[in-house]
């Protein structure tokens, strides 16, 4: 779970990077912008979720009779509709709401949070690592203590 949540960390920050990169090239061209309005405008979740509702609902036969399954096969795909709808939503509006913070607040230098998280990531992988490094390094000592003993024994200093 510690991981899930580094992971969504780095990505807001980077979603403040980008609104951050977003405010230096207005700058730069002499331009403004309404974030606001340009984040609403292009980041719709009303499309994307209408598809996914639409695989589901395809795949999942809507005739519901009286049989007990048919039910809750109907109900569970209620749940899952929403539940995606859910996820879907509150990242599209995390997503903006990165996106704006970064574009009202381009002062805030960030540089050191985001390499401060990656090293946690880099650390955890190197933890998570560690059982499959040293078994792994066991076999390497194992081939090649092989090695040298058919080498000993083809050169004739093993003795039977």
């Amino acid at each position: 779970m510690r991981i899930v949540s580094i992971l969504i960390l780095i990505c807001f920050v980077s979603l403040i990077f980008v609104g951050q990169s977003l405010y230096s090239s207005d700058l730069q061209n002499n331009e403004t912008r309404d974030i606001y309005n340009h984040t609403e405008n292009s980041f719709n979740w009303s499309i994307p979720f209408s598809i996914i509702e639409e695989d589901i609902i395809s795949e999942i036969n809507e005739t519901v009779n009286i049989n007990e399954y048919d039910v809750n096969v109907k109900r569970f795909k209620n749940i899952m509709v929403k539940f995606i709808d859910f996820i879907g939503y509150s990242s599209y509006e995390g997503v903006k709401m990165g996106i704006e913070y970064g574009y009202e607040h381009p002062e805030h230098d960030l540089e050191f949070f985001l390499g401060f998280l990656i090293k946690i990531i880099w650390v955890l992988l190197i933890i998570a690592l560690i059982p499959l490094v040293i078994p792994l390094l066991a076999i390497i000592y194992l081939f090649f203590k092989g090695i040298f003993w058919l080498f000993k024994k083809g050169a004739g200093y093993i003795q039977r």
